[in-house]
Order: C-alpha cells, then structure tokens, then sequence
C-alpha cells in the first residue's frame, strides 16, 4: 500500500517541460557530478574554469526518482555560450536529501552536506572567486553552508550564492547561523508567491530579493510538478538563453566577467524554452554600521523575458 502511494506520488511530479524529476531511483550519497555539455559525469572538470554548481533540494523518494536540473541548465548555458565556457556541476545527494521527519534533523542533513560539497571543490583544485553556487529547495542550505566552509577554509568568498525558492522555514539557518551574506561575493534569493511555493522574500541587508510570478499559481497546488516551486527552476534556466533578461542567470558574476573578457559566444541553436513570467526585485546593501541601512525597490521590464509554463 505504501509502496502504491510512493508511486502515485512520483508519478504527480513527473512532468513539465523540461521534465526536472524523472522516473528511476539514484543511490547517491553525496557526490561531485560533471555535467558539463561533451564530458562524462566523472570527468574531471578544468579548474582553470568559471564554475557553476547547482544543488538539488530533499527527494523524499531517492529510490524511485531522481532530479535531473543541472544537467538541464549545462545544456542550456551550452545552447548560448558555446560548451567549455563554463564547468557546469552537479552536487548529488539525492539519497541523503530526507533522513528524519524533524524538521531540524534534515536541516542538519543538508548543512553536512554543504560541508562535504566545499571539500570536494577545494580538493579538487578550484578557485573560490570564480565558483557560483545555486540552491534549489532545500539545496539553499547546502550551498550556504559549502560557502560559509569555504570561507572558513581559505579566508574567501565564492563569487555568487543564488538561492531558488528556500522554504521561509530554513531563512535563519541560511542567513543567520550560516551567514551566507559573509561568505559570498553575491547573495540572491528567488521565490514565487502562491500556494504551491514555499519561499518567500529574506529582507536581509546584503541579499538581493527577486519576485517571480507564476502564470498559473493555482494549476501548481493540484500538479506538483507545475508548482511554482518547481517552475522557478524551469524559469531559471530559461534566463539561461535569454540575453535581455536582467535576472536569473544573467546576474550571474561569472557571466560578466566572462562578457568583459569576451570569452562567451553567442546562441547556437534556438532555446526549446518559451519564457514568459514576470520578475520583480528588491535589494538591501550591506549593513555597514549598526544604525541600519536603507532599502531600495528596482522594477525589471521582465514580462517577456522568462519564465515556466
């Protein structure tokens, strides 16, 4: 019977276009994955290389299904810059994502494995400044705990931390017992409003907030996988291959440097993805004195840009 329902449930999220949870389980405790577009996932990647290192959130059924959103946004950085630009990663941990039904056991889970993600950067040679990481979920944590272990390491900050859609549930753990502010050039946080989402805005000195709508908030509490906690993820990647967004993968540092140093190439085949959602932003600079600091509102002509269907 639990084994019918597991399935069903499965079943519920697969969908969507790109598809970000397939059928098939993935024993995966932990490990570095290559998805970079022309290599095998255990190839060792160039160190030389701007590196992108996105984190899957909690599969509650690693044995059934697995994520595939990094290797969705390696071919879509691929379609517009050319393969080799960048090192696209893939932190896999999908059978250690869900390991108790308290919340702060598997909050615990995803800040050990953080830890284990920035030794394995380190070890495998990379450069801090030039490593951008993205959180999905509960893969928020993860990448602020990998920064923050870096920084304690080396004493310097990875260029970028982006957060998809963390769960207002884990922000203080993020923000304040990680200091994710500290140990990155760059924070930003992305959430959707709506039922079928469950981030919200950090409202954090030094975090920059960005709004993204869904077109269809209700379809979501019905089809998970076209909730907007999922769809972030698909409007994310769409930004990949969309040059007049303003948000998205488009804020990336890495992405700017590598325009100044005129590195990247331009599109080589059309993006199989329709964008469509609106972003808005907010930020707040850094607190530098212990009076506050001012908060600034910027809206982005983004309603044709990006988004999920």
């Amino acid at each position: 019977m639990m084994a019918s329902i597991g399935l069903l449930m499965a079943l519920s999220l697969i969908g969507g276009h790109p598809a970000l949870i397939e059928s098939g389980g993935d024993p995966a405790p932990g490990l570095l994955v290559n998805r970079t577009v022309g290599t095998r996932p255990f190839d060792r990647p160039d160190p030389d290389r701007p590196t992108i290192v996105f984190i899957h959130g909690i599969n509650p059924l690693p044995g059934v299904v697995h994520f595939t959103m990094a290797g969705h946004l390696s071919k879509a950085i691929a379609r517009r810059y050319g393969p080799g630009t960048f090192n696209v990663l893939d932190w896999d941990w999908n059978a250690a994502t869900f390991t108790s039904l308290r919340h702060r056991d598997n909050i615990d889970a995803a800040i050990d494995q953080g830890r284990r993600l920035a030794e394995a950067l380190l070890l495998a040679g990379f450069d801090p400044a030039q490593v951008h990481l993205i959180g999905h979920s509960a893969g928020g944590l993860a990448a602020a705990s990998a920064a923050q272990t870096i920084f304690r390491t080396r004493g310097i900050r990875v260029a970028q931390v982006t957060l998809l859609e963390p769960a207002g549930c884990t922000h203080d753990a993020i923000f304040e017992e990680l200091q994710a502010v500290t140990s990155a050039g760059r924070v930003e946080n992305y959430w959707t409003p709506g039922l079928s989402a469950f981030g919200r805005a950090a409202d954090v000195p030094g975090v920059t907030d960005y709004r993204v709508d869904h077109p269809t908030p209700f379809t979501g509490t019905m089809i998970p996988s076209r909730s907007g906690h999922l769809c972030i993820v698909r409007w994310y990647i769409a930004t990949a291959e969309a040059p007049a967004s303003h948000s998205g993968f488009n804020t990336s540092v890495l992405l700017v440097r590598e325009v100044v140093s005129g590195k990247t190439n331009h599109p080589q085949t059309p993006s199989p993805y329709t964008p469509s959602t609106r972003a808005r932003t907010r930020s707040r600079p850094r607190r530098t004195t212990s009076s506050g600091s001012a908060s600034q509102s910027e809206g982005l002509k983004s309603s044709r840009e990006s988004g999920p269907r």
